[in-house]
């Protein structure tokens, strides 16, 4: 047996399965693919002995909510006796089968048993909060008020009912209350990193996010929302770190595989977009023509003798071969470097080696209709649209903050911009409508 499987299988001695061991283990177990398939192994034996009644009941049962098998874990829990861990663990197993009348009634038994009734009674608002049964959870609340204020939980199940009433606002109030007593309070941490990113504040939800991360058993929810952010945000090596732990630990997590594809082509694009660019960068610049820089008439009249007519044309040449011509001197070959050193290049340059910087010319506005009288919307902002996050992001990179800017924008621009596809530009073009403006039109 290897040291990991070894030190799995310690679980089964444990002296206690109080919370503490419980988090040891499901950190160890889901460190890897490998380690969490080790356990099931385990678990497996360990079921099957205790089907014989040579081992424990509850302890197969725990090892089951561990692996997240939750339907087996609740079948082990009817097996084994009665105590507050048998409660505790088997409220945790129905409610994550959404079985949440089941849940809370175990968990009362839980805190009739001897578990903290402050903490049972939060869990189990939070559940009324999931079930749709709000009063029930703001009786809890309320009778908690005293002892309450002081605890990141009570904070946390108001920050789940301000979510229910959809005042994300003071959710986020309470949800950053609950973190200042709990500082890693996970769901917490997780609903405020969420309602950060449909904001639109990045730094703050990825903030949080990596907090997650940080964690050994990292939510794989957290994970895969902090990867849609760093892609947004066209940090594909780090999206992709993040998908990579999800499969780690869950191979086969469909949602997790596919993004990481899309990721994966989103960063080949990215790379061949920006050669394809440099490239062009480089070859416009090398077709400058001479005259368009400020060289003396000497120097100006000797290349055009020369027929050295673009910029292109003048790297091809060394220094030697330009005091070879006639006429053309020390002075003028100190004018010709002067000027190729002020753009980082040299004579006899290979093109591919320059190192081009991507200047985009910024062309005319195209004209725009607006309906007569209309004019006064022009200023208005495009944050007023109310447009999903991801096509306010794209606004966002576009630097377009008024309807003004954005109707000087045509359809192949705006689809131009990463991330930014045929939904949102039927979304934006729906909400111009509104106001009577539309997209330019093509120049």
């Amino acid at each position: 047996m290897t040291e990991g499987a070894t030190e799995l299988s310690s679980f089964f001695q444990a002296p206690e399965l109080d919370t503490e061991t419980f988090d040891k283990y499901a950190d160890l177990v889901y460190a890897s693919a490998r380690t969490c398939e080790w356990f099931g192994e385990l678990v497996t034996q360990y079921a099957a002995r205790a089907e014989g009644g040579a081992e424990d009941s509850l302890r197969a049962a725990v090892g089951y909510l561990i692996l997240g098998r939750y339907q087996q874990a609740l079948e082990w829990f009817t097996k084994a006796g009665t105590g507050k861990y048998r409660h505790y663990y088997a409220a945790r197993a129905a409610a994550g089968l959404a079985r949440y009348e089941d849940a809370i009634a175990s968990y009362q038994k839980a805190a009739a048993a001897g578990w903290d009734p402050f903490e049972v009674d939060m869990l189990s608002a939070a559940l009324h909060v999931q079930a749709g049964d709000e009063a029930a959870a703001e009786k809890l609340i309320a009778y908690h008020r005293r002892d309450g204020e002081d605890r990141g939980d009570w904070y946390y199940v108001r920050g789940l009912l301000a979510e229910k009433r959809d005042d994300r606002e003071e959710a986020v109030g309470f949800y950053e209350k609950a973190l200042a007593l709990s500082p890693e309070h996970p769901p917490a941490m997780f609903r405020s990193a969420w309602l950060y990113d449909l904001r639109g504040d990045d730094e703050q939800a990825i903030e949080l996010y990596k907090r997650l991360a940080m964690q050994p058993r990292a939510h794989v929810n957290a994970l895969i929302n902090l990867a849609v952010t760093y892609e947004d945000n066209g940090r594909f090596d780090d999206a992709l770190a993040c998908l990579r732990r999800v499969l780690a630990a869950y191979p086969n997590h469909a949602r997790a595989r596919l993004f990481a594809r899309d990721v994966e082509s989103s960063r080949e694009m990215v790379i061949d977009d920006t050669v394809e660019k440099q490239v062009e960068t480089r070859n416009r610049m090398l077709e400058t023509p001479i005259s368009e820089f400020e060289l003396s008439v000497r120097a100006r009249n000797c290349l055009k003798k020369m027929n050295i007519q673009s910029l292109g044309d003048l790297l091809k040449l060394t220094d030697i071969e330009l005091l070879s011509y006639k006429n053309f001197g020390e002075t003028s070959l100190h004018e010709i470097n002067a000027l190729l050193q002020k753009r980082g290049l040299r004579l006899g340059q290979r093109p591919e080696e320059i190192d081009a910087q991507v200047l985009l010319e910024v062309p005319e506005p195209p004209k725009v209709s607006v309906p007569p009288g209309s004019e006064a919307l022009l200023t208005k902002p495009v944050s007023e649209m109310e447009l999903s996050v991801r096509a306010r992001r794209c606004l966002q990179r576009l630097n377009i903050d008024r309807l003004g800017d954005l109707i000087q924008r045509t359809e192949a621009e705006l689809l131009a911009t990463r991330n930014f596809g045929s939904t949102s530009l039927s979304e934006i073009k729906a909400r111009l409508s509104e106001y009577g403006l539309s997209l330019a039109a093509k120049t």
